[in-house]
């Protein structure tokens, strides 16, 4: 039973009906997750009213005579219309990963397209690796043409290109040290503030952040855990200091640089044993590496335990998605968080739940509470991570302003990519026309535009293009597209207290 939970208005933010349209995709098992039976695993793409437009079942494995489904962890775009999947096999230990290719009219809901995923290495290449983490890199950015994966062992980083040819790899200096155990669970190229091309990894058992110089291969920083070169003041105010042997959160999943010293992160809040440290919640943060500081400004706590997994993504309306799952869950609680296994949710930035997606347990009662995890992995159903896209170039905030001469708007790239990209802004306004380069900032951070015009005339049209997409806006003189640009909201959120502003939930089987 999936339960589904909308409010477009919320969804829509600052940006409008565009905001909502686009698609989520996320893979979604059932099983036992520390043994490895999976008996069920579907990798799916839906809008936000529910609508599936492409779902696949996983590979499967036959292990001593018994057939279990595989099932995907790390999901990334590699860009606005191909789908990156990591495969986790629990029992054999070969997990591979794979492309899924959305492009056509695989994407429109009355397409009967059957598109499957396709391994991206074949198995000559002899390319395995861990199911937390993939990563597209270009030879125009980093000099290779390939992927970012971790191994295995989750304690080593890999890049290789599309030959499966290894181009570079890091092992952290501590791989052998006694003390904490390493577990990467996330990786990511990406410019830091400063321009400098970096590598941001989660190392979830020593509930840190670590950052690397891609060139070079250094380990710049930690931030967080037992070893820690950064204070980290939590949002109550509390600070941890360097030494203390604590941090503001624990065995992290899905940290991710997301632009301007800022980083997303789902804080698991739990430190291997239960009680655990405190409720799950997703998280942004703000770091000073001159000064060592870290902030955490903004939290959304999920009310549950969730053990491992976890995800917290930003969204162009400043929204955040992400993925949860309770420990214990509690059929008839007045917090219908803890009544699904697994729960897929968009909240603004004051807390709000936007939208929804709850998966009800299977063979479990109906009215009794019951845990539903083997040490620290989950029974039952439960998302790993989640990504939103986009079919076209999103524009917040476009106006002409008459006494100034001024056009002005914003604009997102389709998905959430790790490098600003280039694009080409057309404005046209009394009959004159500017086209300007622009870059579109990476990580769906907001990208302001403006142009002045002599004479304005009555209206003016504004377009953007990329190499793929495409998007464009009319203006009058009284008149702005999408809704006016409103501030966001600060603080801690109030979890599920606004639920009666959804919508009613549709049920789906």
């Amino acid at each position: 039973l999936i339960q589904l939970f909308w409010n477009k208005n919320l969804t829509n933010g600052d940006i409008g009906d565009s905001a909502s349209d686009g698609y989520v995709v996320l893979s979604m098992a059932h099983g036992n997750y520390m043994i490895g039976n999976i008996d069920a695993c579907y990798t799916v793409v839906m809008a936000l009213d529910g609508t599936i437009v492409q779902a696949q079942v996983a590979p499967t494995q036959e292990v001593d005579g018994v057939t279990y489904f595989t099932r995907f962890e790390g999901l990334k775009m590699k860009d606005s219309t191909t789908v990156l999947l990591a495969q986790n096999t629990d029992i054999v230990g070969d997990n591979n990963f794979y492309s899924w290719d959305l492009s056509g009219d695989a994407l429109e809901s009355s397409s009967t397209a059957n598109v499957e995923p396709l391994p991206i290495w074949s198995v000559a290449d002899n390319v395995t690796g861990g199911s937390h983490d993939i990563q597209y890199v270009s030879t125009e950015e980093v000099g290779v043409d390939g992927y970012l994966v971790i191994n295995n062992n989750l304690d080593k980083l890999l890049m290789y290109n599309l030959n499966g040819t290894l181009k570079w790899e890091y092992t952290p200096s501590y791989i052998n040290d006694p003390g904490p155990g390493i577990h990467f669970n996330h990786a990511q190229i990406a410019y830091d503030k400063d321009g400098e091309l970096s590598v941001f990894v989660s190392v979830r058992d020593m509930s840190c952040i670590a950052k690397l110089n891609f060139t070079s291969g250094a380990e710049l920083w930690k931030l967080g855990g037992l070893y820690s070169d950064f204070n980290v003041t939590d949002l109550d105010g509390h600070r941890y200091v360097v030494g203390d042997g604590h941090g503001a959160f624990t065995h992290q999943h899905n940290a991710e640089y997301i632009g301007d010293g800022k980083f997303a992160l789902f804080d698991n809040g739990y430190n291997g044993s239960l009680p655990a440290v405190r409720d799950s919640r997703m998280v942004i943060m703000d770091v000073d590496e001159v000064n060592r500081e870290a902030t955490i400004t903004w939290e959304w706590q999920t009310g549950v335990h969730a053990l491992i997994f976890g995800d917290a993504d930003p969204l162009p309306t400043g929204n955040m998605v992400g993925t949860f799952w309770p420990a214990t869950v509690h059929p008839n609680s007045s917090d219908i968080r803890e009544s699904f296994e697994a729960s897929a949710v968009e909240v603004t930035h004051t807390g709000s739940t936007a939208w929804m997606l709850g998966v009800k347990g299977t063979g479990m009662s109906a009215d009794s509470a019951y845990d539903r995890y083997d040490q620290e992995a989950p029974v039952g159903w439960a998302f790993y991570s989640i990504e939103r896209f986009y079919t076209s170039l999103l524009i917040k905030g476009a106006t002409m302003d008459t006494s100034s001469g001024m056009v002005s708007f914003s604009v997102y790239n389709t998905y959430r990519q790790q490098f600003d990209l280039s694009a080409t802004a057309v404005i046209t306004c009394g009959g004159a026309t500017v086209t300007k380069p622009i870059m579109i900032a990476a990580h769906w951070q907001e990208t302001k535009v403006s142009q002045a015009f002599e004479d304005m005339g009555s209206s003016c049209e504004v377009s953007v293009s990329t190499q793929d997409h495409s998007v464009s806006a009319t203006l009058s003189s009284d008149t702005s597209s999408g809704p006016s640009p409103s501030a966001a909201g600060s603080g801690s959120g109030d979890g599920y207290g606004q639920q009666a502003e959804q919508a009613s939930p549709h049920t789906r089987r």
